[in-house]
């Protein structure tokens, strides 16, 4: 059996599935079609599209569904750039063998050169080990990011998206057949279906990140609200800061004491980043919360890879995220604080 899929990128982080031939709107935009075959000893993927500078494929394959459990490969990157086709034949890892009929997932990302955490897509096909096809393109070597070594505790997946902290966003971890959850801090006992390993941090945006939906939220949690911008430069991100106008709102009230982080380069990521965060406390009363997202500049700037602002096809951001407040079930009286400005929920 197989997985074939065909998909339109369109920066940033807008994805769409679209039939084999998909019409260009004019946009800046990234096409991924793949298909794959796995069997008894290696997996046979082709590769295809147009891909824009700065871009890179790569790929994971696992013995669980979704991208979880054990990993079958290591982390695999695909250097292409413009039109491609590519193929490659991948031997399980220690040249193990595998049952057919046994499930099979592959996490195909499209993220930065050199940096496969840095995503504007990324997602797990599954299917099940049967006949391996012959390549349909031209073989072509690809870099093992992890030199066929995984250890329990590191990362498998993720939304991609860098946190305040220099970690990532709701990640999964090796051999947890689900993503770790979150049990709360007063009671160890209870574990929740639907917890992130980040309760209580919200991407601003994540209604366009994969992997970055909030989970589920109670109300001892700490709501901690954030959002970034990154280039290749640190004079880059400040033209950023002096040059851009967000209007953030909470069911439509503006935040209050934003934080502006230092201009800061994380451990193995080439590029700069500031971080803009809203603590919001904790003891929110129960009920949907929604986040609107927009950004603009005053004059035109550059990342290093895009520009942005007036008179570019980047000229605004439009996005949100919305999260529901449950009560704990920890058995915790919570006296319900939040929000400290006029507020109504969705569903008062």
């Amino acid at each position: 059996m197989n997985k074939f899929k065909t998909l339109l990128l369109l920066t940033l982080l807008a994805v769409l599935v679209v039939p084999l031939t998909a019409q260009d709107d004019g946009e800046p935009s990234s096409t991924i079609s793949w298909f794959y075959t796995a069997c008894e000893d290696r997996m046979v993927i082709d590769l295809s599209g147009n891909i824009e500078a700065g871009y890179d494929v790569y790929f994971q394959a696992f013995d669980g569904f979704g991208g979880t459990g054990n990993a079958l490969t290591g982390l695999r990157r695909v250097d292409v750039s413009g039109d491609y086709a590519v193929s490659q034949v991948v031997p399980w890892l220690g040249g193990e063998q595998r049952v057919l009929g046994t499930p099979v997932s592959v996490v195909i990302r499209m993220a930065r050169e050199n940096d496969p955490e840095d995503t504007i897509f990324n997602e797990p096909s599954d299917d099940f080990l049967a006949a391996c096809a012959e390549p349909a393109s031209t073989l072509v070597d690809g870099e093992d990011l992890t030199s066929g070594t995984i250890e329990i505790g590191d990362i498998i997946t993720s939304s991609g998206i860098r946190t305040p902290d220099g970690g990532l966003l709701n990640p999964i971890f090796f051999t947890e057949p689900e993503p770790i959850v979150q049990i709360g801090a007063r009671d160890s006992d209870i574990t929740i279906d639907g917890r992130t390993n980040n309760p209580g941090l919200i991407y601003a945006q994540c209604t366009d990140v994969a992997g970055a939906d909030p989970g589920v939220l109670f109300d001892t949690d700490e709501i901690i609200v954030f959002w970034s911008w990154y280039a290749r430069t640190p004079e880059q991100v400040e033209s950023h800061i002096a040059n851009s106008s967000y209007v953030i709102t909470l069911n439509n009230q503006p935040f209050n004491d934003v934080e502006v982080s230092p201009i800061q380069q994380i451990p193995g990521d080439r590029n700069w980043w500031a971080f803009y965060t809203v603590n919001l406390g904790d003891a929110w009363k129960p009920g949907t919360y929604g986040i609107n997202y927009n950004l603009t500049w005053v004059n035109t700037i550059t990342d290093g890879y895009e520009d942005f602002g007036p008179g570019t096809t980047n000229d605004f951001f439009d996005s949100g995220c919305s999260f529901t407040i449950q009560e704990n079930p920890y058995g915790i009286d919570v006296v319900h604080e939040q929000p400290s400005f006029p507020l109504r929920t969705f569903n008062d």
